[in-house]
């Protein structure tokens, strides 16, 4: 499916704009200005060079992932204990001149460094590369590494992910996708977030057979040096880089509410009490959380109210104490 792709001059204000869209957007001309998307356009080993004169001591988390894996991150055994890659914490400049010099074959490992925060690992970098103001907020983060591919997940958060150099595709589904994609463990998650163990790309529709129902429906984004792609919150994402040296700048942000607890919190207490209950009890609770989460009704109490329902944030922050010493206290 297509997805559309506007500049940010097609909008008047492009952050409400692609907040209240509600589908991948890939956006064109939003960091036009950075000279270090024009360095990559000209040399993508200069740019390598510049990042390596600029880069802190700071270590970043990285994965070295085995040839024969074909720069797959992802699970390497079914009881999802063993993985295809090995985790370190290393300093960015030895992945930078890991990348200049080596000379790959066949037989060499992929190398990813995986969501480095950029003011803490290339400290002047935003100085030389001013994020657009909508969005100057956010301290973003900086992925680097030879082709690699990252398994279909989603994030809770709006995300900006710039293409800086090389070539990335992204294969998007919506979140009602989910009963198709064959999720693994949830208590098993790679990096963060499930996955997703089919390959949105080229699926094999013989282990999972089910994808058939939204192989259709997968938008595809190929990303040049320079363009953007806008990826709402809870949309799955399998992205594949695939030259020699590939980088990308991402900005996530949340929609803010008066609690502090997170929404993957809530899933997986509802996980750990609600799930293994009788059917009868699970659609009750379902029922609940239909009228109270879901279904919400604005302006069902009066106005006096004050209570969580009414979203106040004294009052959110004192059931948030109340069940943080109770779980402290178990």
């Amino acid at each position: 499916m297509k997805i559309q792709k506007i500049k940010p001059s097609d909008v008047e204000d492009l952050k409400t704009f692609i907040e209240n869209n509600n589908s991948p957007i890939i956006i064109s001309e939003l960091f036009k200005d950075w000279p270090y998307v024009e360095l990559a356009k000209d040399s993508p080993s200069h740019l390598l060079r510049k990042l390596l004169s600029i880069a802190s001591k700071k270590l970043v988390d990285t994965l070295l992932i085995e040839s024969k894996h074909k720069g797959l991150i992802s699970y390497a055994s079914e009881d999802y204990e063993r993985f295809t890659f090995k985790k370190f914490q290393v300093p960015l400049k030895a992945v930078l001149k890991r990348l200049i010099v080596e000379k790959r074959d066949e037989h060499s490992e992929d190398i990813a460094v995986q969501s480095a925060l950029i003011e803490q690992c290339l400290p002047s970098f935003l100085t030389q590369n001013p994020s657009p103001n909508f969005l100057s907020e956010i301290s973003p983060r900086i992925w680097i590494g030879t082709a690699t591919t990252v398994p279909g997940h989603y994030d809770t958060s709006h995300n900006i992910a710039l293409n800086v150099c090389g070539k990335r595709t992204f294969y998007l589904l919506p979140p009602n996708a989910i009963p198709n994609i064959y999720v693994a463990p949830i208590d098993r998650a790679i990096t963060g977030p499930a996955i997703s163990l089919v390959d949105f790309e080229k699926p094999d529709l013989s282990k999972y057979p089910k994808f058939k129902n939204v192989h259709k429906d997968v938008q595809i984004a190929e990303l040049e040096v320079g363009e953007a792609l806008y990826i709402p919150p809870m949309w799955w994402h399998n992205v594949k880089s695939h030259e020699r040296a590939n980088i990308l700048v991402n900005y996530w942000w949340e929609n803010k509410t008066a609690s502090e607890l997170t929404s993957t919190e809530s899933l997986i207490h509802a996980i750990l009490t609600i799930r293994a209950l009788p059917k009868y009890q699970r659609d009750a609770w379902k029922e609940v959380f239909k009228h109270y989460v879901f279904d919400r009704k604005e302006d069902v109490f009066d106005k006096t109210y004050k209570g969580i329902l009414s979203n106040s944030q004294e009052e959110i922050r004192k059931v948030e104490d109340i069940l943080l010493k109770r779980n402290a206290a178990k």
